[in-house]
């Protein structure tokens, strides 16, 4: 996805995808968040631009958790019979969360703060990668109906107060592309 098309995109831009390709997407926009703070994080890390992708990727991260472990998850926990692969994904939240909560309590600039950046988005890509090369297969061969979670998450998604990408995120993504 380009960057172009990262900053506008909501996970809902596709209306006519199931509940697995409407979380593709956001997996696609948080990894591509997590690409830009990478590139960012080698090179400017004490950039006021480090920190606002950084904040926009927190704030992905959180919005496509609350889908999942909301809605997801007990649907994904519901049509297999080994749950191992939720309990994965589930584990996964709690890793992220955790870098979230340290991250928030360091200071951009100091070689922490581009650690534990690095680590989160090692989080996402890990995770990412989990669902849509483990679970979401196993979920295609089951019999969860996609078109009615599809539903639920949209109607979740409406319900949350912003956008994946608010007008501070793309100023944020601006200023790191002009470095």
């Amino acid at each position: 996805m380009s960057t172009a098309a990262a900053t506008s995109a909501s996970p809902c831009d596709s209306p006519c995808a199931d509940a697995l390709d409407m979380l593709s997407q956001g997996h696609e926009q948080t990894r591509a968040l997590a690409d830009e703070c990478r590139r960012v994080a080698r090179h400017v890390s004490a950039d006021p631009a480090m920190q606002g992708l950084a904040e926009a990727l927190c704030r992905a991260i959180h919005r496509m958790a609350a889908l999942e472990e909301e809605l997801f998850f007990p649907a994904a926990r519901a049509a297999l019979e080994a749950s191992r692969l939720v309990d994965l994904a589930e584990l996964e939240h709690a890793t992220a969360r955790q870098i979230i909560r340290q991250l928030q309590n360091a200071e951009p600039g100091e070689p922490r703060y581009e650690a534990l950046v690095l680590a989160l988005t090692e989080c996402v890509e890990r995770h990412a990668r989990h669902e849509q090369v483990e679970l979401f297969p196993r979920l295609r061969e089951s019999c969860l109906d996609m078109d009615a979670l599809r539903q639920r998450l949209d109607a979740r998604l409406a319900a949350q107060d912003d956008d994946v990408f608010t007008v501070e995120d793309r100023r944020a993504r601006e200023r790191a592309a002009a470095h």
